[in-house]
């Protein structure tokens, strides 16, 4: 009897469990849906507030100055609803702020790869595929100095959704063959590091007294392997 009655109350207990797990469930999603939709609408509200400063061309304006004025308010009325249409198609196809944000990390030299889920970029935040595509085009054409350093050889879109975004950095150590530069400067040699605009060090060399074929080099810029052969160089040019 007691056994019957232990079960009774595990089955109800499980249900009522149930029952609010799938409450949850359910309003955990109306809630995500009602933020994204406010997102969408705050960002539309913004474009058009742009647009009627004259922060943003509004090709619609330039469109109605060449109507007779008797289909001005007509064409006024299709413009703004092309845009608005406009405007809400491109901010339901781009990362918000809801957007789950996966980062791939492959190694080439270990050939290991490694994947980590987190917070959404700011800077990635109402972009769509192709301005995500031309931010990671010029995220490799100008490299910090840790990522050169690393062996950054591609930044890639993986996957790309409102609900989900991978990218992926793929890195090689070994691509990474000279660790320094030298370039005259003002008549004078800076050593750069092997991203070539990050300074390592201002020397107070001057290039006047060096051959010119040496001077003609250090213009173009000279690519230096590591800190043993920097020393040497720089040793060379001074005495």
């Amino acid at each position: 009897m007691r056994y019957k009655k232990a079960v009774n109350y595990f089955l109800a207990f499980s249900a009522i469990a149930c029952i609010f797990t799938a409450c949850y469930y359910f309003s955990y999603k109306q809630a995500l849906k009602d933020f994204n939709e406010n997102a969408i609408e705050r960002n539309n509200d913004l474009i058009k507030e742009l647009q009627k400063q004259g922060y943003l061309n509004n090709t619609a304006d330039a469109a109605n100055k060449n109507t007779p004025n008797g289909s001005e308010n007509s064409s006024q009325k299709d413009a703004s609803g092309d845009d608005g249409a406009a405007a809400v198609n491109a901010s339901a196809n781009a990362v918000l702020p809801t957007t789950q944000y996966t980062l791939q990390t492959y190694d080439m030299k270990t050939k290991s790869m490694k994947e980590e889920q987190l917070p959404t970029p700011s800077y990635l935040i109402g972009l769509n595929r192709e301005e995500v595509m031309e931010y990671l085009k010029g995220y490799l054409a100008d490299l910090s100095l840790n990522e050169f350093e690393k062996g950054l050889t591609a930044f890639e879109l993986v996957s790309f959704s409102t609900d989900n975004i991978v990218l992926r950095k793929t890195y090689n150590p070994d691509s990474v063959e000279y660790k320094y530069f030298l370039k005259a400067v003002d008549g004078y040699i800076v050593a750069y590091y092997g991203d070539k605009k990050t300074v390592y060090n201002y020397t107070g060399v001057s290039v006047e007294d060096i051959p010119l074929e040496e001077r003609l080099r250090l213009e173009d810029g000279i690519s230096i392997k590591d800190l043993d052969e920097l020393y040497a160089v720089l040793e060379n040019y001074s005495s």
